[in-house]
């Protein structure tokens, strides 16, 4: 696996994914609250970023305007040079739940999104011998080879969220996002993930939003870190990650990875007491 040095800040000319100081507000008169104020963040085509900050500050809301699942208030959001005006075709996702289909075997779950999404579900009849065999492909490179017939109630949690990363990239996305997909799961499990995440991202190209509370998670995985302020959310510091990829959790116990991690904390931490 090639070396991989972490880039440089993201311009707007040259973002995959361009948040440009958008405010976002639910609801309306006395009990509306805002969310997002004036939050920017810019990612590079191929590039890894995550999100972190306290409980509340709106990254979940910052990945519904970026899939095009809410329209911002104020502000634009561009995905590859097109503003964002409804759900995106070339977007994966994954959550800290699996949510895999409890009557579908492994394999069938994972090929779910080609049933639904454009070019794909058209495709899918004429061309389904290829798309099993990508989607079997996938399997393997999670270590779920030989689980293709089985259910989610046959596999452990670790197995369901490395199905879930399949099913979210079996369309071949362009932007993968994720949101707290390993909160569920235990230490140990977790770090392994992260490995097959890395691996994922490295062989495949895609570009990657990750929103994490877990700052050690977020310091293994990206190139740029952003932090929010408490709520309405906002950018308060953004951290390039110096380590080249791939890492490995030796890297996790490196003088300049537990300093990251410390300065990460620091911010949220004035951010809770502001």
């Amino acid at each position: 696996m090639a070396t991989v040095t972490p880039t440089d800040a993201v311009s707007s000319d040259s973002a995959f994914v361009d948040i440009d100081t958008v405010g976002l507000t639910y609801g309306r008169g006395p009990s509306r609250t805002q969310a997002l104020n004036g939050t920017t963040i810019r990612v590079r085509k191929g590039g890894f970023a995550a999100v972190v900050g306290p409980s509340g500050c709106g990254k979940s809301s910052l990945m519904k305007l970026v899939t095009g699942l809410l329209p911002p208030t104020r502000g634009s959001v561009r995905v590859d040079g097109q503003t964002v005006n409804g759900p995106l075709k070339i977007v994966g996702m994954a959550f800290q739940n699996p949510t895999l289909l409890p009557w579908r075997t492994t394999l069938r779950n994972v090929m779910l999104p080609l049933e639904i999404v454009q070019p794909h579900r058209g495709r899918l009849r004429r061309n389904y011998d290829t798309y099993v065999e990508d989607a079997r492909s996938l399997l393997r490179s999670v270590g779920l080879d030989g689980f293709e017939g089985r259910h989610p109630w046959e596999l452990s949690g670790g197995m369901q969220q490395r199905a879930s990363l399949c099913r979210a990239l079996i369309h071949r996305p362009d932007l993968l996002m994720l949101d707290e997909p390993f909160a569920a799961l235990d230490a140990f499990t977790r770090e392994e993930l992260w490995g097959v995440l890395q691996a994922l991202w490295m062989a495949r190209g895609f570009t990657v939003i990750l929103v994490t509370h877990d700052l050690r998670e977020a310091a293994y995985l990206a190139e740029e870190i952003h932090v929010m302020s408490a709520r309405p959310g906002r950018i308060v510091a953004t951290r390039q990650v110096p380590m080249p990829f791939p890492r490995s959790l030796e890297d996790t116990f490196k003088p300049d990875f537990v300093e990251l991690v410390h300065e990460l904390r620091d911010h949220i931490s004035r951010e809770r007491q502001a």
